[in-house]
Order: structure tokens, then sequence, then C-alpha cells
């Protein structure tokens, strides 16, 4: 923090700068996210062992935010922790996805994209909110959209995958199918930035949009990817995965072996 006041040019308006560590009263607000998990795992469908693996990959983004904190300290420290709060918050909305997909499963892709998405939006959004200061409200709410567009463009990769890979489930296959359709998104999304820049005659943004938009294509998949390997590698999600995606396993074709006539020695 640095004093300052207007000394009609007697001086220096700035005092010096004085560091001060702010604490959080309570740690109630960044437990909740996990209480939430907690909660969804005590749902009759999520009551085995299997189900609880779910604390993996979110202890994965929780150590990627830590590190990524710790590596980008040369970003200010207020943008720099609603940012990794954004990819965190992200993390448990594809979580509770994970853990209601009993519930998120339908006929028609479309409507599972849509439950996906909602539940995917609220639970983000919620782990979002509860650890935020109310007197910031139009920051808040500017970067609780940058939320909603980091669901719309997971939720919709992850449909557009399955609709590309269907019905078989091949684990490479559809791992970089979702970073095609990440990056394929958040470029589309990023077009009327483009357009605008092009627009007003500017050649030199071109890169730096392009490099924003692979930076947040490969935190969004970064963000996903632990959730993908957790299904590759566990039957209960992997189950789960497939019927929101509407994938199944690729069965080998019968062998037609003909049955030895009657009366015929073996």
């Amino acid at each position: 923090m640095v004093a300052s006041t207007d000394l009609h040019g007697l001086g220096a308006t700035d005092g010096p700068p004085a560091t001060y560590t702010w604490t959080p009263p309570s740690l109630l607000p960044h437990v909740l996210p996990w209480l939430a998990v907690l909660v969804l795992l005590m749902l009759k469908p999520n009551r085995t062992g299997r189900a609880w693996w779910i604390w993996l990959p979110l202890a994965c983004i929780a150590a990627l935010d830590a590190a990524s904190r710790s590596a980008l300290d040369f970003i200010p420290s207020e943008p720099l922790d609603i940012f990794c709060q954004v990819f965190n918050s992200l993390a448990f909305g594809i979580a509770a996805v994970w853990l209601l997909a009993t519930w998120l499963q339908e006929r028609h892709r479309f409507l599972v994209f849509l439950k996906m998405l909602v539940t995917a939006a609220g639970f983000s959004a919620l782990a979002f909110l509860v650890r935020q200061d109310s007197g910031e409200g139009p920051v808040v709410l500017a970067f609780l959209v940058f939320v909603g567009v980091c669901v719309l463009v997971t939720v919709a990769a992850l449909s557009l995958t399955g609709l590309v890979c269907r019905p078989r489930y091949l684990p490479l296959r559809l791992s970089i199918l979702s970073v095609v359709f990440t990056v394929a998104l958040w470029a589309i999304l990023s077009a009327p930035f483009a357009i605008f820049a092009l627009a007003a005659g500017g050649g030199g943004p071109w890169l730096e949009l392009v490099t924003i938009v692979l930076a947040l294509a490969a935190v969004t998949f970064v963000t996903v990817l632990p959730f993908l390997i957790l299904s590759f590698t566990n039957p209960f999600y992997r189950e789960r995965l497939k019927g929101l995606l509407h994938l199944e396993p690729t069965v080998q074709p019968p062998l037609n072996i003909p049955l030895p006539a009657a009366g015929q020695a073996a």
C-alpha cells in the first residue's frame, strides 16, 4: 500500500510503500467447495470406494494452482489470484458433472449437453462466488462471466468430442479431439475481438490474440485432463463418461465358427 496526498508542489505526493499481508477472517469459504463435493459423494449412486477417486483430480488442480501462483509471481497478486480461482472453480464444476452423471444421462445428446452445462455452471459459480469479497462487485461479476465462458467451452468441447467419436470409446482419440475442439471454441469466441482489431486497421494484436487463445485453451484442457485420465483408468467413472458422451466400448466382431455336423467326430 502507498499513502498519497496532494501537497500542491511542496514535495512528493506518494509516501513510502508499506507491505501488508491480508489474512482472510475465515477459511470456511475456501472449504465450502470441498464440502459440496463431499455431500455429492454421500448420494446413493456414489456410495462406493471407487467414487472417492474424484479427490485425485481435484488435488491435482489444487497443486497446479499453487505451483502456478509461485511460477507467475511477476503478475500482480490480485488478478492472478482471481484468474487461478476461475479455473479452480471450473474443476469443481467438472467434478459435479462426474458425480451427478447418473442423473444427467439422456437419450438425446442436446439434453445431456444442457444438463451438463447447467450443473457445471452452477457448481463453478458457487465455488467462485463463495471465495470472493463482496466489496468488488463489478470485478467479481466480470470474472463470473468468464467462469461461465470457460464452462461453456469445456462442456461444448466434451459434447462435440462425443459426437465425433460415437459410438467407439477410444481414449487417445477422445483426448486429441478434446484439445482440437477446445482450441476451436476459444478461437470462435475470440473472433469478434479479431474482427474489431481488423476493422481498427491494426495488425499488431494478432500474435497476442493467438497467444491468448492458445493459453486459454491449454489451461482449460489441463483443468479437464485429470478428470479424463480418471475416467480412462477407473471403471466407475469410465462408464459415466461413456453414458454422458454416448460412447460404447469397442466390441470385436464375433467369429463365425461353423458348428460340427450331427454325428461328426470332434
